[in-house]
């Protein structure tokens, strides 16, 4: 299964090693390479960033799909908590200590940013989702 794939030594390793190289090469120009999921309505999409993330996400018909999701990874030593941030351009920011929480926020800004009659979702606004994770049962974490 992928889930357990991807909880490996090995790749909770290279894992550790990209986040360091994100550390280092913060305000560089050099970037890293970054997993993107794009598929038809109902492929799995939102499986694969659940398995890489732990974090469930929304899981109904046109939700995901009517917006962009971006989910970024950071390591943390402290409690596991998430930054959940609208549309591009928005500052307002709204952190979850309860990350079972996330996927009834993800459905809310969605359909927020999808009703406002923007023409054009995939180029004129952006659900970012950050999610800062930590999890104790495994040493070599994002």
């Amino acid at each position: 299964m992928l889930g357990e794939q991807l909880n490996s030594v090995e790749s909770r390793s290279l894992l550790s090693a990209i986040d360091k190289m994100r550390e280092l090469l913060h305000g560089e120009k050099i970037t890293l390479p970054e997993i993107v999921v794009v598929g038809d309505q109902s492929v799995g999409k939102s499986s694969v960033l659940e398995a890489i993330s732990g974090v469930q996400l929304p899981r109904a018909q046109n939700i995901c799909t009517r917006c962009p999701l971006e989910l970024r990874m950071k390591t943390t030593e402290d409690k596991e908590y998430a930054i959940i941030r609208g549309a591009v351009g928005s500052t307002t920011e709204k952190r979850f200590d309860d990350l079972t929480k996330i996927a009834d926020e993800v459905t809310r800004l969605t359909v927020e940013i999808a009703d406002k009659g923007v023409n054009n979702v995939y180029r004129k606004s952006k659900l970012v989702l950050f999610v800062t994770d930590h999890c104790t049962d495994i040493d070599d974490d994002l």
